[in-house]
């Protein structure tokens, strides 16, 4: 049995078994890298239980996301960045970071109901838990393949999470 806090006694206790009987994995899609003049762009989707989407979705975001890059450009943007559209259970967010000068990078977030109706997000929200999955697989791929390495673009685009179930092939366990 886990040892118990007092200071998380009480109401604090249940809200954290609530949170912890609630939380499900989402299945993070990485898609194609988007090549824009002067910009390499690293998508994902995230999708909660029940939802879908789709181009034109994809399209929407790539918008909202390439407006806030110029803006990301002119601050001081590296070029590198990553785009994460998560459709979650109370509405759609979008996350959108790019690395910067000085081992910096510049975070931006927008949401709305639907994905075209993106607006930023209110003062000091962050990102959830699923979209920091993403955010902490891209600074790792990052520190590997930008800053440790002899500047290796390709293996980082490559460098995707992707954690979408894997069909079981008949006879031959997952993951082998």
């Amino acid at each position: 049995m886990p040892a118990s806090d007092p200071a998380l006694a009480g109401a604090a206790a249940v809200a954290l078994t609530g949170l912890a009987e609630a939380y499900r994995p989402r299945p993070i899609t990485p898609l194609l890298p988007w090549r824009d003049p002067h910009r390499l762009v690293k998508p994902y989707i995230i999708t909660a239980r029940g939802r879908q989407w789709d181009d034109h979705m994809v399209a929407l975001a790539r918008t909202t996301a390439s407006r806030q890059l110029d803006f990301d450009d002119a601050m001081g943007a590296v070029g590198l960045a990553v785009v994460v559209l998560h459709l979650g259970d109370d509405g759609i967010y979008l996350v959108v970071q790019s690395w910067s000068k000085d081992f910096q990078s510049r975070l931006s977030l927008f949401s709305g109901h639907d994905v075209d109706d993106l607006r930023p997000a209110p003062l000091g929200a962050a990102p959830c838990v699923w979209e920091l999955e993403v955010l902490s697989h891209e600074r790792a791929a990052y520190v590997e393949h930008i800053l440790s390495n002899s500047v290796d673009v390709d293996a980082w685009l490559e460098d995707a999470l992707d954690t979408r179930p894997q069909p079981k092939l008949d006879g031959i366990p997952s993951g082998v």
